[in-house]
């Protein structure tokens, strides 16, 4: 078979290479990147002691980016420009954000023509480069006396644009690339590695990393290593949003690659708690390896082990997420409400309710994970305990499959000034296994001062070693105290809302939580003019309500409890009108 060579128009692919990165704001952000790149470099050998500093001036007719990380010399472009995604990157020791070198060309996503002034070192040339859109051939010399740097750096100056980049609503407008690479670069920018400066039309935009005045979640994996080798690692940085309005973004050498997980297929993560909007944040993953554009990662084994390891942490981040939200969510309810949750929670775990299936937080303890998924676990793997109180986590293990009989296990605490261990060693023995060969041990903990970080618990035997995170919280002021076994569990969630279809329902439970119906005429006449009393009572009988049609998991017994609901409202409306005028006769 023949072999013949593909021929086309460079110049076109070249224009198109530039255009990867989907976005103007997306593509001039490539120019800080490998501003980076080269202060990452220098300061490595020991040549920058100041941070890497970027500057955009905005004009009508131009976008001017100067920076003071080395620039390149006539050698070092014309090898780039003549080995275009054979980057000289790729042969460097030092890690880097780019690897193919088609950043020099993300000015066509912006504009036409693009002018480079470089300076290498002090005491060296200019180098002046001009690229041109749609075209494979560049203009290369020294530049003039008038056009040269008086100090190492590099100035760009893209002409010909696409857009005014002075507009207010545009992507390239100041307020909106001011926020956008607080964002892309939070990292550098919080270490105070890169500093970054925006002006446009005299006035000037210094970008700084967003302040975050949210619960964190996730102390725990704030560094995880991949199960298949150890030594790649990432690291997290979460927070609870109780809005539901953020974000969970997968960074390289600190530059967000996907801004938006949930806006990526990432084998169902993208549908998972890291979507939910509930959960903000980054994860800083160096060992994956970027696309050329920067836009998303290559699918190779690190990324599909990377994704498995995110998907073993979810649980966790899902268990501190919910206790944040029912936190936020008990700090909404009025006093009446809470009295009323409490009513419905006494009546419901009586006798008479005992075959009811409860709804989640009204009282009957959830069970917990039968099996231990490492062999030796911890399950759950993370508690919250009240300040002063005491409280228990189940070590699981098998035994004597995963541990050997009658082994001794060692436990300690990070912080014992805020968490104290009632006992520091524990036995595993085979004659107390389950069915399934499973081992339970229960280690009891008590909270001695209120934690910002959760403290690890660390249990060992032998080789094996497993972990838990501990929360010490202040208890709830209005909180009423729960005894009893059949009372242990978390508060249940309640809201009331206008229903889209109208007034005719009372009520409904959906993704856990109880929801009245604000706009049914039974709520308003007992609710909302009505007595305390009539209050309390209409929530309890709501919450109770949603509790016997969970059980029948019926649409029919659903519909038939609205009725009865109608109906006794109405013989309470009408006998209530019949004492009154009785009284008054």
């Amino acid at each position: 078979m023949a072999k013949k060579k593909i021929h086309g128009n460079l110049g076109i692919l070249l224009t198109y290479l530039g255009k990867l990165y989907g976005r103007p704001d997306n593509a001039i952000k490539e120019y800080i990147s490998n501003a980076l790149d080269e202060w990452i470099e220098a300061r490595k050998k020991g040549e920058m002691e100041v941070p890497c500093e970027v500057s955009y001036l905005l004009e009508k007719a131009r976008i001017t980016i100067d920076y003071n990380s080395p620039g390149m010399d006539e050698k070092e472009f014309e090898d780039a420009l003549n080995k275009v995604g054979e980057s000289i990157k790729r042969e460097s020791t030092i890690r880097q954000i780019g690897k193919l070198g088609i950043g020099i060309f993300a000015f066509n996503q912006v504009g036409s023509t693009c002018t480079f002034y470089s300076k290498k070192e002090k005491g060296m040339s200019t180098i002046k480069v001009v690229l041109i859109s749609d075209s494979d051939e560049y203009e290369i010399e020294t530049a003039t006396k008038r056009e040269s740097r008086l100090n190492p750096g590099m100035t760009i100056v893209i002409t010909r644009l696409h857009q005014d980049p002075t507009k207010s609503r545009g992507s390239l407008a100041p307020a909106q690339l001011q926020r956008f690479f607080a964002e892309q670069f939070d990292s550098d920018l919080r270490e105070g590695n890169l500093r970054v400066t925006i002006n446009c039309d005299g006035k000037s935009y210094k970008v700084e990393p967003p302040e975050i005045k949210l619960p964190t979640v996730g102390e725990a994996f704030r560094e995880a290593h991949l199960s298949t080798d150890w030594q790649k690692k990432f690291y997290c940085q979460f927070w609870f949003d109780p809005s539901g309005k953020s974000h969970v973004s997968i960074r390289h050498m600190g530059v967000s690659i996907i801004k938006d997980l949930s806006t990526y297929p990432a084998y169902g993560l993208e549908e998972s708690t890291y979507a939910s909007g509930s959960l903000k944040g980054y994860i800083d993953a160096d060992f994956l390896e970027p696309q050329p554009a920067r836009t998303s990662f290559e699918e190779n084994q690190d990324w599909i082990q990377f994704l498995f390891k995110l998907d073993e942490i979810r649980p966790s981040l899902e268990a501190e997420i919910e206790e944040l939200r029912r936190e936020e969510e008990e700090k909404k309810l009025t006093e009446v409400q809470k009295e009323a949750i409490k009513l419905a929670r006494d009546i419901l775990t009586t006798k008479e309710f005992e075959d009811l299936d409860l709804l989640e937080g009204l009282g009957r303890k959830p069970p917990e994970p039968r099996l231990p998924p490492n062999g030796f676990d911890f399950v759950p793997s993370s508690i919250r305990i009240e300040l002063g109180k005491t409280g228990s986590l189940p070590l699981k293990a098998f035994v004597p499959r995963v541990v050997p009989d009658n082994s001794l296990v060692k436990l300690s605490i990070s912080d014992s000034s805020s968490v104290e261990l009632k006992a520091k060693n524990l036995f595993l023995r085979a004659s107390e296994a389950d069915e399934d060969g499973v081992v339970t041990a229960h280690v009891s903990l008590e909270g001695k001062l209120k934690t910002a970080v959760p403290v690890i618990l660390t249990a060992k035997t032998g080789k094996l070693k497993a972990e838990a995170h501990i929360r010490v919280a202040k208890a709830q002021q209005t909180r009423q105290p729960i005894t009893g076994i059949e009372k242990e569990g978390r508060g249940i969630r309640y809201e009331e809302v206008y229903f889209e279809d109208g007034p005719r329902r009372h009520s409904e439970f959906v993704a856990g939580i109880v929801r009245v119906n604000a706009l049914n005429p039974d709520y308003i006449r007992e609710v909302e003019k009505g007595s305390e009393k009539q209050n309390l009572a209409y929530i309890a009988l709501m919450i109770g309500k949603e509790a016997i049609a969970y059980t029948a998991e019926s649409e029919a017994t659903n519909h038939f409890l609205e009725r009865i609901l109608s109906y006794m409202f109405q013989v309470q409306l009408k006998t209530r009108k019949g004492l009154a005028m009785g009284k008054k006769d």
